[in-house]
């Protein structure tokens, strides 16, 4: 849940109108990490290439996880429901929705338009909607958790972020930058599914609508 903003600065923002690298790195925008010390190298060697493309897909998981929470709730929770579990149910289905979208937005970012040296118009549309999505669940994990599990999460996230933008090679980047994406669901299903709405009620409900979302999604996917 922490990483998909993260990954707006695992990647930063060049300029280059014939999407080749600039010629020197002081020319190029700074990202945060980079005014804190970082010196990433990936955009020297990022490019098109299918595994980091369908990678994009690990961000289908926590949005399914958070879809899962929401039917399980509605499906089995009479109404009115009390103002607090209304709010989170809202905020739930709105993280689903920022998650399925960031699909779609790091799918064209990292693999349709990305060009060696060159952040293109949905690589800077990703960094916004990963901004977004980044507070949205920082803010519903640490309303359920407290703030040690989400420090700890965007710590691991950082790492994983850091080790992407350290790319010394294509190769490199694709490996990386797909761990990356799988770091980025990982953590984000871990915070849909950690201290979830009344999941000492509908825990193995909500697990079975887990896996019914990821059925349905992987059946899509693949038709």
């Amino acid at each position: 849940l922490h990483c998909i903003a993260l990954h707006c600065i695992a990647s930063p923002l060049r300029s280059s109108s014939c999407g080749h690298p600039p010629a020197h790195h002081s020319m190029v925008a700074k990202n945060l990490t980079e005014y804190l010390g970082f010196k990433p190298s990936a955009y020297k060697h990022w490019d098109p290439n299918p595994v980091v493309g369908l990678s994009s897909l690990c961000f289908a998981v926590p949005s399914c996880a958070f879809a899962a929470v929401v039917l399980a709730m509605t499906n089995s929770l009479q109404k009115p429901y009390p103002a607090d579990l209304l709010f989170q149910l809202l905020f739930y289905a709105l993280l689903c929705f920022q998650y399925a979208v960031a699909v779609i937005f790091c799918c064209l970012a990292d693999y349709v338009y990305i060009r060696r040296g060159h952040r293109s118009f949905f690589g800077k549309v990703d960094i916004i909607w990963a901004s977004f999505t980044f507070f949205a669940s920082n803010v519903n994990f640490a309303l359920r958790a407290g703030l040690i599990e989400p420090a700890v999460c965007s710590s691991i996230a950082i790492l994983a972020f850091m080790y992407s933008g350290s790319s010394k090679s294509f190769q490199q980047w694709i490996f990386r930058h797909s761990f990356w994406h799988f770091i980025g669901g990982s953590i984000g299903t871990y915070g849909a599914l950690r201290f979830a709405p009344m999941e000492g009620l509908l825990w193995p409900v909500m697990l079975d609508w887990l896996v019914h979302m990821l059925t349905a999604t992987a059946a899509m996917v693949l038709a």
